[in-house]
């Protein structure tokens, strides 16, 4: 996989070494809209292509080792959710989600039923409804056969520690990508700037002045390649 990216990349490079000399100002942002440094290497500046090169090798494996990272702790919390509290292995995540904010099903009933005797069965309530009362439960209460007891506060405890583990590398994953979209912003608009200077440049070397002596003045004469 290595060597067939490293020699991705030196055909891409010799490729760019090539184009033509009158530099396009699209070209080096569509380089280095395809991978962050190759505009650079468009404009010969190495330095820099290098510095984005390597920051986008370092941030597309961080996130793929982020991605193996939360796969295992997808894993390793199902798999105690089950060995401690019988939880079904590859539950929805909303249901992880209640089994880590609730110690037992019936801590998590008892609070859906005080909820909703308060909005639709008190007499204060602008919401006064029965029927409505019992299609709420209905609606949110957890079933015999989806409930859930940690028993001990500890496994409870530990059970959260090993969900956060997980939410925290899914938003370690989002920085990664956010990273290489950053990345690319700024290689793009660098390499505009950058082939924006170099056109300048030739610009300017094309322009050459002579003196004209016989009629006291000054020849300007332009080169322009088509």
């Amino acid at each position: 996989m290595k060597s067939k990216l490293i020699i991705t990349l030196i055909l891409i490079t010799t490729t760019l070494l090539a184009a033509n000399e009158d530099h396009s100002i699209r070209k080096s942002m569509f380089f280095s809209l395809l991978t962050p440094g190759l505009g650079q290497i468009y404009n010969r500046d190495y330095t820099k292509a290098g510095i984005f090169l390597t920051t986008e090798l370092i941030v597309i494996a961080s996130y793929f080792r982020l991605n193996a990272e939360t796969g295992w702790a997808i894993n390793s919390y199902q798999q105690f959710a089950w060995n401690k509290a019988f939880i079904p292995i590859n539950s929805s995540d909303e249901y992880y989600q209640l089994v880590q904010d609730f110690i037992s099903s019936e801590d998590y009933n008892a609070g859906v039923i005080n909820f909703a005797r308060n909005v639709f069965l008190s007499a204060n309530s602008p919401y006064y409804n029965p029927e409505q009362y019992y299609q709420y439960l209905e609606d949110y209460l957890i079933p015999p056969d989806l409930a859930w007891d940690w028993q001990l506060e500890k496994n409870w405890l530990q059970y959260r520690e090993l969900r956060r583990n997980k939410q925290d590398l899914e938003i370690y994953k989002n920085f990664a990508f956010a990273a290489a979209i950053l990345n690319r912003i700024v290689s793009v608009v660098d390499a505009a700037i950058s082939a924006r200077k170099i056109k300048k440049t030739h610009l300017l070397s094309n322009l050459n002045f002579q003196p004209d002596w016989q009629k006291k003045g000054v020849r300007i004469f332009y080169e322009y390649k088509f």
